[in-house]
């Protein structure tokens, strides 16, 4: 019997993962929804007409902004002087100023509008259903393993393939397989959906070469981040033999674990306290470099400078992630499993 393949229909079969799925697709659903409700193209021309109705009615209670188009010469007087030397307003006609300086009224100012453009706002929200999806999965993967220990399966295998290193392997390996090809669809449907969305609802943007070197490495980071996950919480099931060991270690962490690590680096006065964060090497990892400051004197003309490169967070996280394997290894080849 193939061991990784026999791994890879059992979780592909396993009733939480059907359930997860479901889950997953539904959520996309929900922010296709969302975003194909409250984007719009713009206001209509009958909107923007009813708009510039009630704002001329508006204007004609400012009984200054009026005096001020009537008037070309109106910023000549002593208590408006300052406006023509203030570069802000140079390259704007005569009624914009008036506008801007009086508080005059225009159509825009009474319509709320929003707008989807895929190409400004697409990538984060691909990288968020990659970071979700990878979320999902090391709670897919840890449960799997944690069930294979209580049920007692894994000793009953171990009697078939006593290999302990290749029957570990197999299910590490199946795990990240299957990771990396739910992230994959799941990325490739919420990218159909919000363009979709952008070309009916909003605007679709540059989505040209400049945008695809921009992005895709993101969009690979992310995925790798999601695999690692996965194998992070497969190796915390297995050192605990237990989903819920892996599951609080997980929610500690990110609940309290982070916080506690970011107030410890404020007590003690730590230059750079964010680098205590895995979340700064996650985002420095997935944006390809971050820029920590710290003012040592706030009377310095500028504040000195960390940079963290996506090379630097990946060798931190990666290790993290292989720690927590190779510990998980030793482990399951030390103990006992009966």
């Amino acid at each position: 019997m193939n061991l990784f393949k026999a791994e890879l229909r059992r979780l592909a079969r396993r009733r939480l993962s059907l359930v997860f799925g479901i889950i997953a697709a539904a959520g996309l659903l929900v922010m296709a929804a969302v975003f194909w409700f409250t984007s719009s193209k713009g206001p209509t021309e009958e909107e923007l007409a009813a708009a510039q109705a009630e704002a001329d009615v508006m204007n004609e209670g400012n009984y200054e902004f009026q005096e001020c188009l009537e008037d070309e010469e109106f910023f000549e007087q002593d208590d408006y002087s300052w406006v023509e030397g203030d570069p802000y307003y140079e390259d704007m006609s005569h009624e914009e100023i008036c506008a801007m300086a009086l508080g005059g009224v225009n159509a825009e100012d009474l319509i709320y509008t929003y707008t989807f453009v895929f190409a400004d706002q697409g990538p984060m929200l691909l990288i968020g259903v990659a970071i979700v999806a990878g979320l999902i999965m090391m709670m897919l993967a840890s449960s799997a393993i944690g069930a294979e220990w209580s049920s007692g399966g894994l000793a009953n295998l171990l009697l078939w393939h006593p290999n302990r290193l290749k029957v570990w392997g197999s299910k590490l390996g199946a795990a990240a397989v299957v990771c990396a090809a739910a992230v994959l669809a799941l990325m490739l449907l919420a990218f159909g959906l919000l363009y979709v969305i952008a070309a009916a609802r909003g605007e679709v943007g540059d989505v040209d070469a400049g945008w695809w070197d921009e992005n895709l490495p993101m969009f690979a980071r992310a995925a790798v981040l999601s695999v690692g996950m996965t194998v992070l919480g497969a190796s915390l099931a297995m050192l605990g033999r237990h989903t819920a060991i892996s599951g609080g270690i997980i929610a500690g962490y990110l609940i309290i674990g982070d916080l506690l690590v970011r107030y410890a680096g404020m007590a003690l006065r730590m230059p750079f306290e964010e680098r205590l964060s895995l979340y700064t090497w996650v985002i420095a990892w997935i944006e390809g470099r971050i820029e920590l400051q710290h003012w040592d004197d706030y009377s310095a003309m500028a504040p000195e400078v960390m940079v963290i490169t996506s090379t630097e967070a990946g060798m931190l996280l990666g290790g993290i992630v292989l720690g927590f394997a190779v510990l998980a290894t030793w482990a399951f080849q030390r103990r006992d499993v009966s």
